[in-house]
This record gives C-alpha cells, sequence and structure tokens, in this order.
C-alpha cells in the first residue's frame, strides 16, 4: 500500500483527493481506484459555459450603448470688445475678439458658418474653406476689420458701447440664427463668457481665455 505525506500546516496533514489521514500518513482510499485524473473533466459543461462567457465578453466589449451622439451646436462663448492690454495678435494689436465654441457631441464643417455684427450683411467673417470644429474645440477670431492680416481676421469691430453679433449658418441661404449676443456697455479689460463653456450662465472677468476653457 502506497503511503505519502503531502503537506504539514498547522500540525495538520493535508492529503491530496483519493486518500485519507491514518497516523502521520495519507493513504489511498480502498475505492479510490487510483489516481484522480485532473484532465478529466465534463468537456460538454466546460464548452457551454465558455460559450456563456463568450457571449457575454462580445457583448460587454462591443461598447455599443445604441445611443446617439448629441449634434453639434456652435455657441459664441466668450468676446472681448475693449482689449488695451490683455491679448495681442501677430502685428503686435491690441484687438477686438472672441471665440465660438462646439458645445455638441460631434465635429461641424464651418464652411458656411459666418459672423456678423449687421443683420443687413450676413457673411462678414466666414471661416477658412474645409475648417470644422470638433466636440469641445475652440474657434478664435479677431474682430478688427483688417481681414488682410490672416484668416481668422473678421471685417467688423466690436463697440463697447453697445453691440450684437450674430452667429449665423448658412448666410446666402437659408440664413439660420446659431446663436448671437448683445450687450449695451462693456468694461475695459474684462471679456463676457460662459461659465462653464457652452452653458447658459454669463460671467464678466479679467481672466480672459482665449481658445481655452473659461474661467470665472
Amino acid at each position: 500500500m502506497l503511503a505519502l505525506i503531502l503537506a504539514c500546516t498547522d500540525g495538520r496533514y493535508l492529503c491530496g483527493p483519493g486518500t485519507h489521514v491514518e497516523g502521520d500518513w495519507c493513504v489511498p482510499n480502498e475505492d479510490s481506484g487510483g489516481p484522480v485524473d485532473t484532465n478529466d473533466t465534463d468537456t460538454g459543461d466546460t464548452e457551454g459555459d465558455a460559450d456563456t462567457d463568450s457571449d457575454t465578453d462580445s457583448d460587454t466589449d462591443s461598447g455599443d450603448t445604441g445611443e446617439e451622439p448629441e449634434p453639434a451646436r456652435l455657441v459664441i462663448n466668450e468676446y472681448m470688445a475693449s482689449n488695451d492690454t490683455k491679448v495681442y495678435d501677430e502685428a503686435s494689436e491690441y484687438d477686438d475678439w472672441l471665440e465660438i465654441y462646439n458645445a455638441g457631441g460631434t465635429s461641424m464643417p464651418l464652411d458656411d458658418v459666418s459672423l456678423t455684427d449687421d443683420s443687413e450683411t450676413l457673411d462678414l467673417y466666414t471661416f477658412p474653406e474645409g475648417s470644422s470644429l470638433g466636440p469641445g474645440e475652440w474657434a478664435f477670431v479677431w474682430c478688427d476689420q483688417t481681414p488682410s492680416q490672416g484668416d481668422n481676421h473678421a471685417n467688423f469691430t466690436l463697440q463697447s458701447a453697445g453691440d450684437r453679433v450674430l452667429l449665423i449658418l448658412d448666410p446666402s441661404g437659408d440664413a439660420k440664427v446659431l446663436d448671437s449676443v448683445e450687450w449695451t456697455d462693456m468694461e475695459a479689460e474684462v471679456a463676457a463668457a460662459r461659465y462653464p463653456d457652452g452653458g447658459e450662465e454669463w460671467v464678466t472677468t479679467e481672466n480672459v481665455t482665449p481658445g481655452a476653457a473659461n474661467r470665472e
């Protein structure tokens, strides 16, 4: 009769499957029929379990929630009508400026989007051909009436004593107003900003953030 000690823990012997303790030894059970084949498993059940797990993993890993992303939503997000020392352009000029922001969940082409402060001329500023704005991105525009200085220079200025700016989709066609801002008097050296970005609340702040997340 074969007798083996497999292990000892806290003064107790631990025996393998098909054996039992006799004294200080592990001996085979009479009806064990020999050593246990650890490879002898129920393949039918195992395959069934594997199929179930595979299906579960596939559903989990797909990441398909069935929800459509929120459409693009462009807004005028921040503007400054009296900029004396805060931000200067490539010509070292402290000009008026504004930014737009995509508060939606999908990208939007800007080819057919314009800015204006004149309701009779809706395309005073148009974005460069082929440009677009992704979710959570900003587009910065100088409002200095010198479009010759670059693609992001508009052909109008912002009047600190009072003005209105329109953000237009399809200015030469159906002309839908995407957003607009209006003010009657704006202090020097402060910006008006949505806080947080794309929100309904506006703050006036000296912490100007052109092309970046707004701050109070």
